[in-house]
Order: structure tokens, then sequence, then C-alpha cells
């Protein structure tokens, strides 16, 4: 009887397996290919199919259970964690070694997240005076009240970040955390000092405005390894995560996406703690799209707030910038479930309204009166959705080819007129309060036209 039910199953399995396989489904790496070249999308498929190839999981079924004290509340109903084929027995359990690329304030809150979960940090940053704070004085200029762990060490010298510890232990995870604009001249300047198969899990959130690289474009460009052709092994990280909670140490939920999905899974189980929730995912485009997104629909929320349009209005423009995150997540070939989780609508609500986003902030400002220029001039902090702004209305060009293609972006081809002094502020709320009276259109079609 049981031989009969398992062949039945099994049965069904191939029918239902040749069913889904007469439809045509979308590359992975379909938003890579942002320019249309045919030729470097092949090359970055060619990557991933490398990647995935190198990253398969070893056969041993032998599990680890975590050790680290901070992790005891997230670990009950876990019991155990597959052996990892990129991480170490000791950095799975907690005690890893992880390098972060950056001293901002999301590299330092990150650190303070990654150190909490029993792991040794170093901090790649520029400047002698930002090492001597964190080495010597245990505090970080961005979060003054907070004592950092003892696990927390910084450094400006490359070599000295990557180089295996006194007792050997070699560098088992690299953080980026460096703003988009500045990443690959920064990553040129040091990827000869890092370690070949190393894993690299990127924060930033945006698109290369000389470019139009997303992340995962412009770090498997700029770090595959010279010599062996060996690509980079990469996830990313989005979410609502404001760094001055983090470095609280309060409750912060995230998504870590890889097209490996063990290394997504991996890298959630390596980072998640008390206080920090990741999910694996392996929607790549849905996190990369989602990340840059939110933060133009943040510009938008912030003029609305001063322009005093009044609550009612920045939530339909916020709501309406998701639909089109939406649309343009289809486009490249992301997955809607990703884009209205943590990703997409979790960040963009905390960036919309949070009183600390930077990119509200700017838009505000723009919105009272004040000059991009002058705003980014007197800043001492990164507005992504700036420069990104510009780089999602090219990309929407390149990629679609339908008849008033502004009428189906009114929020991010409004926010870029703005921004270039094409229309006022007023200007562009008034046309999208004019936008042509329609069915809402949250089921979008199969193919984005």
């Amino acid at each position: 009887h049981q031989a009969h039910q398992a062949h039945q199953a099994h049965q069904a399995h191939q029918a239902h397996k040749q069913h889904y396989q007469q439809y045509p489904q979308p590359a992975s790496t379909s938003f890579s290919s942002l320019s249309g070249s045919s030729a470097r999308a092949d090359t970055i498929r060619s990557v991933v199919q490398q990647q995935q190839q190198q990253q398969q999981p070893g056969s041993s079924s032998r599990s680890l259970s975590r050790t680290s004290s901070s992790a005891s509340g997230i670990a009950s109903g876990i019991a155990s964690i597959p052996r990892s084929a990129s991480f170490s027995p000791s950095c799975m359990e907690g005690h890893g070694r992880i390098v972060i690329l950056g001293g901002g304030s999301f590299g330092a809150s990150v650190a303070i997240a990654v150190a909490n979960r029993g792991h040794n940090v170093t901090l790649l940053v520029r400047k002698q005076p930002l090492v001597d704070d964190i080495n010597q004085r245990r505090r970080h200029p961005r979060f003054k009240d907070v004592i950092l762990d003892e696990r927390i060490k910084a450094t400006n010298e490359p070599e000295q970040a990557f180089k295996p510890s006194q007792d050997g232990q070699p560098v088992d995870l690299i953080i980026h955390a460096v703003p988009v604009q500045v990443s690959r001249e920064y990553l040129l300047s040091i990827r000869d000092h890092i370690p070949d198969g190393v894993p690299v899990l990127s924060c930033s959130k945006g698109i290369e405005l000389k470019t139009n690289f997303f992340m995962h474009d412009l770090l498997n460009e700029t770090l595959t390894n010279q010599r062996t052709g060996n690509p980079p092994k990469l996830a990313f990280m989005s979410g609502p995560s404001f760094a001055d909670e983090m470095s609280q140490g309060k409750a912060t939920g995230a998504v870590i996406a890889s097209f490996d999905k063990r290394l997504a899974k991996d890298v959630a189980a390596i980072l998640s703690s008390d206080s920090l929730r990741t999910y694996a995912s392996t929607d790549v485009a849905g996190v990369e799209v989602g990340g840059a997104v939110k933060n133009v629909i943040a510009l938008a929320a912030g003029i609305a707030e001063g322009l005093e349009l009044g609550m009612n209005a920045r939530s339909a423009i916020v709501t309406r910038g998701c639909y089109e995150m939406r649309r343009l997540g289809k486009l490249l070939g992301a997955k809607p479930s990703t884009l209205t989780g943590l990703a997409g609508i979790g960040d963009t609500f905390g960036t919309c309204f949070g009183a600390k986003s930077r990119n509200r902030m700017t838009g505000e400002r723009i919105g009272r009166g004040e000059k991009i220029a002058d705003i980014l001039n007197t800043s001492d902090q990164v507005s992504e959705g700036v420069p990104t702004a510009k780089a999602l209305v090219d990309i929407i060009r390149q990629r679609d080819h339908s008849y008033r293609i502004d009428l189906k972006y009114p929020v991010l081809f409004g926010v870029a007129d703005i921004l270039d002094g094409a229309r006022t502020p007023m200007e562009g709320f008034q046309d999208v309060m004019r936008d042509p009276l329609r069915m809402e259109m949250y089921e979008l079609p199969d193919k984005v036209a």
C-alpha cells in the first residue's frame, strides 16, 4: 500500500513539473541587464550559474546547535542548523570573524548587532580619528551614548582588516555598508586584499548613477577575482532598519537575499539574534528594487510634508508609489510578494514616515523651497534617493517602451522632474492629482506593458 502511494505521489509530482515547465520562467538575473545589452545579461547569467554550482551544500547531514547566549531566545523552535558550505562551524554557532566595510552610522549599527550575536567584528574605515574613537574610547561619534562591545575593532588598513586573526581565524563574512555612489571606487581600492571565496553581504541600497547598476551588478563587476575569474558569493540585506535603533538593540526585521538559497539561509542564521530577525529570500531583484525605489518614494512623502499637504496626501502618494514599485519590480523580474514584504512596503513605511529618515527629511526641505544643491551641501549624511531618482527614470525609459510611461510612473517621474528643476514641488503634486481617472489597477498583468 505504501509503495502504491509513493508511486502515485511520484506521478503527481511529474505531472505538476511538466505543467509548470510549459510556461516560460523569468530569468533570475533579468533585472541585471538594465542597458538592454544581451551580451552583459549572458555574462551575468553565467556568473550566477558558476556561483550556484560552487555553493552547492555538502552531503554532510551533521547539524550544529546555536550556543551563543544572545541567540538563546530565537533558538527556540530551531533545533539545529545544517552544516554550511560557505561558513565555518564556529561562525554558524555565533563565533565568526566578520569585516564591515564602512564606518558610517549604518556600518557601526550593524557592527553592534553582529557583536551582540557573539561574532568578532572589524570595521574598515577611512580616517584614523574614527579608529581611535572605536579602539581606545569604545565610542562611535554617531552613537555617543553607546559603549561599544570589546569584540568590535577598527582599522583603516585593508591588509590588517582581512588577514587572519592572531589565533589564525580567517574572515568568514564581509559586510558592505558603503554608499552606492562611492562603492565602485572604494571596492577597486581594496579588492586585492579581499580573500577569494569569502561571501559578501551588501547593505547598500540604490543604483549607481553613471552605469545604472544595482549593487548586484556593481559587486559582480568589481569583485570577480581577476586571476581565477571566480565570481563573488553575494547576498543582499534590506528592510526597515534605522541605524540608531539598531545601535540601541531595538527589535529590527530584515531580509537576506541571494541567488543561492543556502547562502541566504546561512547569513540569516549568522546575523539573527534576540534583537535582529533576518529572513531568507532568493529574490535578489525584489530586494534590490525595493531598497532603491523606497528612497525615491520617501522623497515624495517628504515633499508632501514640506508643502503641508496633510496626512491624506502623504498616505496616497506613498501608496501610489508602492504600486509603481511593484510595476517596476515586475518589469525587472522581481516577485510581487517580496515587494509587499519587509524589503518593499516594510522598508518604505519606515523611510516615508520615520522621523529620522534622511530621504524623507531631504524631501521635506525641498517641499519648503530649499534648493537641492544647498540641502546636499549642508547635510552630513547621504540621501541615496536623489541620484536613484534619475537612475530609475533612465532604467524605465530603457526597459519600458510603451506609450506615455510617465503616466504609469507619475510619482517616480515627478520626483525626478522636481530634482532636475523641471517642475516645482507644487506643480509635481498637482500633476499627480490630475492623473487620468482610471481603475486603481492593483492586479498587474503578467506582462507589464
